[in-house]
């Protein structure tokens, strides 16, 4: 029995290893006036044919969760549209461009901005809601929490946290009549305490904005999703993402303490390895300790309060595997 159990974990590991699911995200769209969010809709229509050019199906919310309960078994290549706060030009440029190409699309939404200039307004909610387009939470208030602990104790922080997305969810719900399961984090910052949180207040799935593919092996709280704005919305950028895989790596320390990271962990695929990095958003490039497979790096200072740490490894065929992780830092600026 014991031997059975073995063989299939390792079946397991090996469907992961090679599935390939990547998020997208956006938010704004034809919106000069802010660059560093915005996405034209000339480069999403390249996007959604590149999608269909090589290959990848395209899933909702829904897919992705039961693929991630294993519910869906899948070793092929899938994208998700994903589009984060909820601005008006969502509904006035890139919705047309969604529904002229049949492509599902997802909207977390800002739900204390409903109704504000520049944002979506409820009828506009309710017409795109009547039209398959999935809305899902992403807060009330759309605050910073992890920066909240300069002032707040952690236990404090939860109940804040908790209470803005239960309020998301009412409103929500006494406006539309649909009950939101899925969530995302404020500018993509969160802290681990939070997945409990979320599992407790029936949330199915939460998302980063963390970059990479996804693997089930990253669990259900922390899943990856692929910005697409200015340089990182060119063909040649998506192309590249696109081509990625997940890196599978079982973390066994990542902290950061009196403004010190320290990393360890082991990886597992890709299991024939040409080289690894390590990189950190404020440093770039750091030195590691790759043997045995395990990877280390640290005690590393760090001034900024957020950090992005990848982890990619090539395999024999020069393919990149690679993971992000989010590192809060609570003496930072």
């Amino acid at each position: 029995m014991k031997k059975k159990a073995i063989i299939l974990i390792l079946l397991l590991v090996t469907s992961i290893s090679y599935a390939s699911v990547v998020v997208f995200l956006y938010h704004r769209f034809n919106d000069a006036r802010y660059p560093t969010t915005n996405t034209w809709t000339d480069e999403l229509e390249m996007h959604i044919r590149l999608v269909k050019e090589l290959g990848f199906e395209v899933w909702t919310l829904k897919d992705l969760e039961d693929y991630a309960y294993g519910r869906r078994k899948f070793d092929g290549k899938a994208v998700v549209f994903t589009v984060d706060d909820g601005y008006r030009s969502v509904y006035e440029h890139a919705y047309p461009v969604f529904k002229k190409h049949n492509i599902p699309f997802s909207v977390f939404l800002q739900v204390g901005a409903v109704g504000y200039p520049d944002y979506l307004s409820w009828d506009m909610v309710k017409e795109m809601l009547a039209n398959n387009v999935e809305f899902a939470n992403h807060s009330f208030s759309h605050e910073d929490f992890p920066s909240l602990l300069k002032k707040m104790s952690l236990d404090q922080l939860i109940i804040r946290f908790r209470e803005d997305l239960k309020k998301a969810n009412q409103v929500f719900y006494e406006r539309t009549g649909y009950w939101m399961k899925y969530y995302a984090y404020p500018y993509g910052h969160y802290l681990p305490e939070f997945f409990e949180v979320l599992k407790q207040e029936g949330f199915s799935l939460a998302f980063t904005q963390n970059p990479g593919p996804y693997s089930i092996t990253y669990g259900l709280y922390e899943i990856p999703r692929e910005p697409l704005l200015e340089d990182w919305a060119t063909e040649s950028h998506v192309k590249y993402i696109l081509s990625r895989k997940p890196l599978i790596l079982n973390v066994e320390k990542l902290i950061v303490e009196g403004g010190l990271l320290q990393f360890s962990g082991k990886l597992t695929e890709p299991s024939k390895i040409r080289n690894v990095i390590a990189y950190i958003s404020e440093k770039g490039v750091v030195p590691l300790v790759f043997k045995d497979m395990s990877v280390q790096f640290g005690p590393i200072s760090l001034t900024k309060a957020y950090n992005r740490i990848f982890v990619s490894a090539r395999d024999q065929n020069n393919v990149e595997y690679i993971r992000y992780w989010l590192a809060y830092n609570l003496h930072g600026k």
